[in-house]
């Protein structure tokens, strides 16, 4: 049967991505401190560098790959499965993006009940030939903030809101529950899928005694990730979502900026 693909082409144009997008699959992930392994539906995205000899890449090696080595995965099992698209699309670099729903187990501060929460993950791998793999790791985590500001002008009160602190690291060293607990430390406090009176009091009370501006929330867990990880790269962002405006405040620190 005719390979068409594999035909050459004459135009002499190299194509830098190519392959499939938005694949939607049932996985396991499993993070290196994590007890519990929930399951989720992950988004993942693959492509290769093609040739500028080549006609086409083997489109349908994407989703058999992943068939493959499927549905349990973790950081170094993504690496791999890119890894491996080198041999078998015969490239010379590979490309993976993986979004997924991560859940975990959270305990209220005071009545200690547990529930499931959740953040948004966003993982990025690159191999080439010849050359370490390359990953970056997304987490999007909420968070709460309350405003200095309306803390030190109002008589009693002040506006807080919920915020995401999304943290990206490359080649990271940290799981991703120890860079929840960086974020849970940067914020005026956590928040919680379950609380009672006596929690949420204790969160009330806490988010009022640290009261932080959007800046703040980026500088702290800044600081965090460099004492935790100093020889990797990263950026921290903020958005709050302004219980006072009808706009979110944001603030973004790469670690390139940091003395």
């Amino acid at each position: 049967m005719q390979d068409t693909q594999n035909f050459l082409d004459n135009r002499k144009v190299k194509i830098a991505k190519v392959g499939i997008k938005d694949v939607k699959y049932p996985i396991f992930y499993k993070d290196t401190s994590e007890k519990n392994n929930f399951p989720s539906v992950a988004n993942f995205s693959f492509y290769v560098e093609l040739p500028a000899e080549k006609k086409g890449t083997h489109m349908s090696r994407f989703p058999t790959l992943l068939y493959e080595f499927a549905p349990h995965f973790s950081l170094n099992k993504f690496e791999k499965m890119t890894e491996n698209m080198l041999n078998t699309l015969e490239t010379s670099k590979a490309y993976l993006e993986v979004d997924f729903i991560y859940f975990y187990e959270k305990e209220a501060p005071v009545s200690k009940l547990k529930g499931v929460t959740d953040i948004c993950v966003n993982i990025q791998t690159e191999a080439q030939l010849n050359q370490k793999t390359k990953t970056k790791l997304s987490l999007q985590i909420p968070i709460k903030s309350l405003c200095p500001c309306s803390k030190a002008i109002s008589e009693y009160g002040a506006h807080s809101q919920r915020s995401h602190l999304t943290i990206s690291i490359w080649n990271p060293t940290l799981s991703i529950l120890e860079c929840i607990d960086i974020a849970d430390n940067s914020a005026s406090s956590a928040i919680y899928p379950i609380l009672k009176r006596a929690d949420e009091k204790y969160v009330t009370e806490k988010a009022y005694n640290n009261p932080r501006f959007v800046e703040d929330l980026v500088r702290e867990a800044a600081l965090l990730l460099k004492n935790k990880c100093p020889h990797s790269r990263f950026e921290v962002s903020s958005e709050n979502f302004e219980s006072i405006h009808n706009h979110n405040a944001y603030a973004f620190i790469c670690s390139d900026d940091l003395s």
